[in-house]
This record gives C-alpha cells, structure tokens and sequence, in this order.
C-alpha cells in the first residue's frame, strides 16, 4: 500500500511538473509567424525561443522585468504577470530601422547589407500591399531616390541618379530586360513586370556594370518573381490569395489570383493581374494650361476629323488602357545540394494612346488624329539550375538560361489625313549566365561569371489608306534584321580585414558587336551600315567600416559603361515637331566613374539616419545634338521638312548629388520617416543633363499595430526654371507653363496623401486610402502626363 502511494505520489508530481510549466509564444506582430532565437532577459534569468517561438517562463518572478531582444525587432519589455494574463502570447514589431537585411543583387548571392559598401534599398510585398501603386512604375516611385516620369498613362520612366531610359538596368529573376532598342529617351517598359508577383525588388544606386555588364550606369532595378514554396512537412502544403483593387480616378479595376502547390520535393506556382485603366482625372487646382480643352475625334473614313471641345477639361481624354500578366514556375529540389526550376511569363497590353502627342497642336489645331503603341508583348522562358556543394573551384554555382520575344509597335495619323503609319519591332533576345562562389576561408569570398547576350532585330514600317485600304512600305524605325550580341567575364572579391572593416572589389570584362544594313530604297546615308565591335574593362572598389554595431560608413568607387545598341546607332524617328533622329555610325560607348560616401546610423533600434553623397564623371556620353554627318542640316520625313539631329559623343559630363533619409520611432507602433534626393547635372558645353530631376523626397507619420496600418504622408518635388531645362525639354513647351519671358519651365509641386491597410483576420486584409489630398493639378518634370487628381483607392487581400 505504501509502495502504491509512492508510485502515484511521483505519477502526480511529474503531471504537474509537465502541465504546470508557463509557456510564452512570440510571434511577428505583422506576419503572425513565430520568432525564433528572441532572447527574454531578466537581472537573474536568461532563455531564448525555439524554432515554434516558444520559450519557458519559469525562470522569471511574477512582478520581474523581462526584456525581448531580438537583431530584426524593437525591443519589447512586460513581465510574467502581464503576459500570462494576455494568453501567453508576445507580438515583436519588425524594426524599420536595422541594418542587417539580407540582399541578393549585388553579387547575385545572398548578403548582409552590413558587409555591402553599394547603396541598395529594397521593397518588400508588405509596402505594395501598404501603398497600393498601380503599375510596378508607380511602385518604385514610392523608394527614395528614384523619380518616375511618364509620356503616356501607360508608362513610367525610372530616373535614377541623373540616369534613366537605357542608362539604367532592368533586371527579372537575374535576367536582363534591356534589349537592343531600349532608347535614351524616356522608357516605359518597367510596366511589364507585375508588381503582385514580386517576391521582393532591389534597386542598386551607381554603376553596377562589374556584375551586370553595359547600361548598369544610374543604377540596376533587380525584380524577384514569385519562387515556388516546398513544403516542410511530409504532406503537400497549398496556399495562394486573390486580390481586387479599384481606383476612382481613372475607374481603375484589377484583378490578380496566385496559388502554390509544394511536396517535399516539387512545388509550382502560377500569378495572373489582369488590369483595366479608363481616361486619367487631374486635380482641379493649378496651371490651366495643363487642361485637355480640345479632343479629336477621329473619323479616317470621311476623311473628316472633327476637333471638339472638352465637356470636362480635366479628363486626359485617350490615356486608358488594358493589361494582362501570367506567371507560372515549377520547382525541383531532389536534395540538398541541387535546385531546378523552370519558369514562365507573359505580360500584354492594350493599345496604349501616346498622350504627349495628341496634346500637341500644329498652329492653332491639333496635329494628330491618332498615335499608339500598339499592344507591348513581352514573353520569358527560363530555366536556372542551382548546385551547392564544397568543390576545388566553387562552393555554389549557378545556371541561368533564357529567351525572351519582345514586340512594340507605333502608329500614328496627322489630322485630317488617311494615311495611318504602322511601324513594328520584334527582338528575340537569347542570354546564359554561369555563376559562382567560393569561400576561400573564414574571412575571403570570391563570386565570378560569365555571360553571353544575343539579339535578333526584326523591324518594319507600312502606310495604310484608311479610305482606298491600299498599302505601301514606308521607312522601319531601325534596320531589319540587324544583331547585338555581347559576352563578358566577371570577379567579385570580399575580404573581412577585421571585425570591423570588409574589403571589396571586382572588375568585369565585357565584348560587343552590333552590325546591320540600312534600307537605300528609302534614305540615301553617306553610309551603307554599321560593323561595330567594342569592349571595355569596368571595376569597384569598397570598404564597409562599423566603428561600432550602431555605425556603417561605406566608400565605394565604381566605374560603369553603356555600349551603343541598335536604338543609339541606327534609328530614324521624330522626336519633336520638325527634328528627326538620323544614324551615327561612329557613336562611341559612354564610361562613367562613380565615388560615393554613405553613413549609416541606427540608435538603439529607435532611430536610423542614412545619407549618400556621390559624384559621377560621365566620358564621350551620349547626348542629341544637330548632326552634320548627312552633309546636309534638315531632310523630308514623313512629308515634313526636319532638322537633322544624331546622337553624339560629347566631351565630358558630371553629375552629382546627395539622398538623406531619417527614421525615428516615437514608440511600438508610431514612427515617422523623410527623405530628400538632391542631383546636379551639366555636360561638357554647360548643357543641363535630360534625366536629371528638380529636387524630390517625401515626409511619413506611420502608425503601425497588430492589425491597423496607417501613413500620412506628404510627397512633393522642386521648381525647374528655363534655364535648368536640358535643350531636349526646352524644344517640348507643350508639356511645361510659360515664365513671365514666355520661355516653358517646370513649376514645383506637392501633394498629401493617405493610406490605410487593416487585417480583419488573418486571411483578410482591406487597404483603402485617398491620394492628393487636395486636388491639386500638377505634372512631374518631364512628364506628358498629368499625373491623377484626388484618388480613392480601396483593395481587399483574401489569403487562400
């Protein structure tokens, strides 16, 4: 009996020893995923949570102090009491304001920022979700640094730096977008990528032609797609989420779907937006002459056009457009070592109205009738092969193999004249990357690739009578099948001196060669074509140095170049009313040399101070000037008498510049956040320089909970005077107000916003939000567009 009582009296105590230990879990306030190694310090105690972040409490006094320390998270303190009587559950809010996030772009392979000395800034899924932009433009516009101009709604040109158009790299899952007719004027092809397929976007700021080769000059915009999700379990996982969005503006209406499907070994993903614009709304308060008070109406068939006056001079008549993205990606891991996976995209629009040109008048008329780009395909297939395993030469490797079809057209009509003009361009692009990375030990890493770039041209140009039906062949936009190729070898080396100081450098080889033939039967050149060959050697070098945790000081030199292509060699094209582009043969690259200097403060997770300054020497860059090379100053174009211009080499150009960006934490869940980008330009006869942008930042008050997100923000830009005008925007009065001498400039402009997101449960999350405020009726510098007057936009997330 006794020995019973023993036995039983041991059964209880190990009962409630097991049942009565105090658990706590913590978890992402924002996410609701565990937080795994947060330390629980006490003046007596100390633990961490496990991989399901949880910890034990026992250690830990009822009244004690507990403080939750973690590297990504504000610091949090309660006690034992006040946590079991919340349910035994800490919510850890991410700090905006730490410095060791982990980056892909700058070497192609995973690295702390803290070992980085290149000025990098990252968009997470959360601040699309946040901010709600429209196009994946719209969304890098929201990053500091990077200003968006648009000519048509159907658009958005990144300027980075003083650098825009092809002079910056647009990069998808590590592979290049730029192609051979990327031009130097303003781009829109960014909108091609989906902004709710993004996995996470990098932007480096200076020449990055070491790692990516030619164009890399402002800077390189790296998009990561969706990436199929294995399961951690034995069982298949699947999940997935639909969103919807609408915005008053312009009636905005998208719908976007994206589901995984992932077993232990195979997984696959599939994303689709589909996206429907009507014409833009602009602000009611502000220069009249940026109204829309006359349309045309175009009737080709009466050979009658009629020019009517706007009912609603605010609308941006002929700005609507449609869009549609597929995505889909499958996944095979069949261990450790070897990762495949193969992957698809496919983005098309609509006809998209050119919106500069038919606000441009010929007189007191309008000139044109009609002008669109017809719609802009853009197909990629890839396949990458990634291998991790301890070898003589590499450690890890990577395989990257792809093909893109890309396809633009123009066509255009003056008023009151049958002829429609049509003129297409199709590329096929083909491209290999091989990478690599070793660990030479503790304190040295060295990444080196090689890659190869291939495009075929195809281009054409027809004139259809819109009453007769007939057809004749006009002049293309470039030489029919005409090639760019390119091959390159690179190094990356990373040396820890210390602790405290990280060294690194690399240097790039890269070969070019372009050739093609011009078509006599339409322009008689002094030349017949082009056989160009170029190379050009490029490096960095940097030194990462933290004097202590909470300092970061980076100095960076970097040189960059941009090897003509097809676009800068070979075009015919109106840029404005009476100039046209002609050929140059004997364009040379351009070479840029960077020196940059960033320091990085955080202060007890509180407080996080950022400012770059940085200084560009461009050589032999490529600028538009009146060209005598045709041995003669105007030819007919189109039925119209116009001046001769090429592109060039000028002698030299700086640009120069600085971005500050401070973050400050009032508490848990309020912060506030501002930032100002400065950029100076001129070329070697005094010219300011195109893409350099007026002064531009934004100023935040967020507040942030475990279920309500709210910004108020202000994002606003400076004046550019006459004089401040490049001579290619100075030539375009009809997108600028004319000063008191009459002479077209670009005024400044702000605008107070709102935006609201809130987790009604942890599948559901409605985001609203109302943009200027204010309604006010300003354009960016650059710009054909008006940008939106007073904007309500409201979405909703489910998660599947």
């Amino acid at each position: 009996m006794k020995k019973f009582k023993l036995t039983f009296f041991i059964l209880l105590f190990s009962i409630s020893t097991v049942f009565g230990q105090a658990y706590v879990q913590v978890v992402n306030a924002k996410t609701g995923t565990p937080v795994e190694h947060a330390m629980l310090i006490s003046d007596n105690f100390l633990t961490q949570t496990d991989e399901e972040g949880r910890a034990k409490l026992d250690g830990f006094q009822p009244d004690e102090k507990i403080l939750f320390k973690h590297s990504s998270f504000i610091t949090y303190v309660s006690t034992r009491k006040k946590i079991e009587e919340q349910g035994k559950t800490v919510l850890m809010v991410e700090s905006p304001v730490r410095l060791d996030e982990v980056v892909v772009s700058v070497n192609r392979w995973k690295q702390s920022k803290t070992e980085i000395p290149h000025t990098i800034k990252s968009i997470q899924p959360e601040e699309i979700m946040h901010y709600n932009p429209q196009t994946t433009a719209d969304m890098l516009g929201t990053e500091s640094g990077v200003f968006i101009q648009k000519s048509q709604m159907g658009g958005g040109s990144p300027m980075i730096r003083g650098f825009a158009a092809n002079r910056v790299l647009i990069m998808v899952d590590g592979i290049r977008m730029n192609n051979a007719i990327y031009r130097s004027g303003n781009l829109q092809n960014v909108i091609s990528v989906d902004a709710q397929s993004l996995q996470n976007t990098e932007i480096i700021f200076g020449p990055g032609s070491v790692i990516y080769g030619s164009d890399a000059l402002g800077g390189v915009m790296s998009f990561n797609t969706l990436s199929p999700k294995l399961s951690t379990a034995d069982n298949y996982e699947a999940f997935g989420k639909a969103y919807a969005r609408y915005s008053s503006v312009n009636f905005e209406k998208t719908g976007h779907f994206s589901y995984n499907f992932g077993g232990k070994k195979w997984a696959s993903v599939i994303s689709t937006t589909f996206t429907d614009f009507d014409d833009m709304k602009m602000g009611n308060s502000g220069p009249e002459e940026y109204l829309r008070p006359q349309y045309v109406v175009d009737a080709p068939y009466s050979g009658a056009d009629q020019i009517l006056q706007n009912s609603n001079d605010r609308k941006q008549l002929y700005t609507g457009y449609h869009q549609f993205n597929l995505m889909g990606k499958l996944r095979f891991r069949p261990n450790e070592n070897i990762d495949i996976e193969l992957g698809a995209h496919h983005s098309q629009t609509g006809d998209i109205p050119r919106y500069d040109r038919l606000i441009q008048y010929k007189g007191d008329k309008l000139k044109y009738a009609e002008w669109y780009y017809g719609p802009q395909e853009w197909t990629l297939l890839s396949g990458r092969m990634q291998l991790k395993k301890n070898m003589l030469l590499f450690d890890k490797a990577n395989l990257l193999l792809a093909y893109q079809d890309y396809t633009e057209s123009r066509h255009d009509r003056k008023l009151n004249n049958d002829i429609l003009r049509n003129r297409t361009e199709n590329v096929n692009i083909y491209s290999v990357n091989f990478d690599f990375g070793k660990n030479i030990d503790e304190r040295s890493e060295l990444f080196y690739g090689l890659e190869g770039y291939f495009n075929k041209v195809g281009s054409n140009g027809y004139s259809e009578d819109l009453i007769s039906g007939e057809q004749e062949k006009i002049a293309p936009r470039y030489p029919d099948d005409s090639n760019y190729s390119s091959l390159a070898a690179y190094y990356s080396f990373k040396y820890s001196i210390s602790p405290k100081i990280i060294f690194q450098m690399g240097s790039r080889f890269t070969y070019t060669h372009l050739e093609g033939k011009f078509d006599t039967d339409f322009y008689q050149f002094p030349f017949d074509g082009f056989d160009m060959k170029n190379s050009a050697f490029n490096g960095n070098l940097g030194i990462v140095w933290h004097p202590t945790t909470d300092w970061q000081i980076n100095i960076h030199g970097s040189t960059g170049f941009r090897s003509p292509n097809i676009d800068d060699v070979a075009k015919v094209f109106d840029s404005e009313p009476g100039t046209v582009v002609v050929p140059n043969p004997d364009l040379k690259p351009e070479y840029a040399r960077n020196l940059e200097l960033s320091i990085i403060r955080s202060h007890q997770n509180r407080i996080k101070v950022e400012w770059t300054g940085f200084y560009t020497w461009l050589k032999d860059a490529m600028v538009r000037r009146t060209f005598d090379g045709l041995g003669q100053d105007s030819i007919l174009y189109d039925g119209e008498m116009s001046r001769v211009e090429a592109l060039v080499n000028a002698e030299s150009a700086t640009i120069y510049g600085t971005t500050a960006n401070v973050e400050y934490l009032f508490n848990n869940q309020w912060r506030t956040r501002h930032d100002i980008t400065i950029t100076k330009g001129e070329d070697s006869e005094g010219m300011p320089i195109r893409h350099v942008p007026p002064t531009f930042g934004s100023s935040h008050i967020i507040f942030e909970g475990p279920k309500l997100y709210l910004d108020l923000y202000v994002n606003y830009s400076g004046k550019f005077d006459f004089d401040e005008l490049s001579p290619d925007e100075q030539d375009k009065p009809h997108l600028y107000i004319p000063d008191d001498n009459g002479n077209p400039y670009s005024p400044s402009w702000w605008t107070a916003n709102i935006k609201s997101n809130y987790h009604l449960n942890s599948n559901l999350t409605i985001s609203g939000g109302i943009e200027n405020i204010f309604n006010k009726r300003y354009r960016p510098y650059s710009s054909g567009l008006v940008s939106p007057g007073m904007n309500f936009v409201i979405s909703a997330l489910l998660k599947i």
